[in-house]
């Protein structure tokens, strides 16, 4: 498996242009273009204040920098794996036509998606100022965070491009789960009090992203890490999406390519 992830690395500039092609698509007939990489997130922040700050008041310091902070990584998680769905059977043109390794569609599918979470955090800089929020040591740690969620993003993506080929049920039934994830998972509440404290540890270790939340906010917002034990156990859960993702891909890769 190492071996085809390196043999990648031959076709950089065709996923750079993949890339690119895709970003321009996105955005080509939008009177705003690139600023829907801010007003996205920010439109959805200011409904969740509206909707459970306001009206449910459900009391969270700095809520805006925690919605945002767990929207920005939520939104670069649905829109990749969402938008992965149709990335092989929406390439069947270049796929018959000249080989490349299947992969490569997904992936460029995901790592667009990545840029447009960068450009997003930029948002956060002027809202973390405004609440007089301390960049401190922590933010060393974003990066870890952040390679979590690419890994287990990168891993479902590989899974479900490739089952939408031979079941397209896939498509209404990914969604579902996505918005199901969605509320299991703390973006716009916090956990602490919600979850009993014995089924806590099964909590944190099934849902890897409640760890990568915690730790994207502890890096941006100087709160406290999660316990060592779920970092490891969300590392090695998203390791193994990933291997397993990309390992079921090039298994069924040829039948793949003859069902499309």
């Amino acid at each position: 498996m190492l071996q085809s992830f390196l043999k990648l690395l031959g076709y950089r500039e065709l996923i750079k242009t993949l890339v690119g092609r895709d970003l321009q698509v996105r955005y080509k007939k939008s009177i705003l273009g690139y600023a829907w990489t801010w007003l996205d997130p920010l439109m959805t922040m200011f409904v969740f204040i509206l909707v459970f700050d306001i009206i449910l008041s459900i009391k969270v310091k700095h809520f805006p920098v925690y919605l945002l902070s767990g929207l920005i990584p939520w939104i670069f998680f649905s829109n990749s794996i969402g938008g992965s769905l149709n990335s092989i059977s929406g390439n069947v043109g270049l796929i018959k036509r000249v080989y490349y390794p299947r992969e490569i569609f997904p992936l460029t599918i995901t790592l667009g998606n990545l840029v447009n979470m960068f450009l997003s955090l930029l948002v956060l800089i002027p809202i973390i100022l405004m609440y007089r929020i301390e960049i401190n040591s922590n933010i060393l740690f974003l990066p870890i965070s952040i390679l979590f969620l690419f890994f287990i993003t990168l891993g479902l993506t590989f899974f479900f491009s490739c089952l939408n080929v031979f079941f397209r049920d896939i498509s209404y039934i990914v969604p579902f789960i996505i918005r199901l994830w969605f509320y299991l998972t703390p973006i716009f509440y916090v956990i602490e009090g919600r979850i009993p404290e014995h089924y806590l540890n099964i909590y944190m270790i099934i849902n890897p992203l409640a760890v990568i939340l915690s730790l994207f906010r502890a890096s941006l917002m100087g709160s406290s890490f999660p316990d060592v034990k779920y970092v490891c156990a969300s590392f090695l859960i998203c390791t193994l999406v990933l291997t397993i993702g990309y390992a079921f891909f090039k298994k069924i890769e040829d039948l793949m390519v003859k069902r499309i």
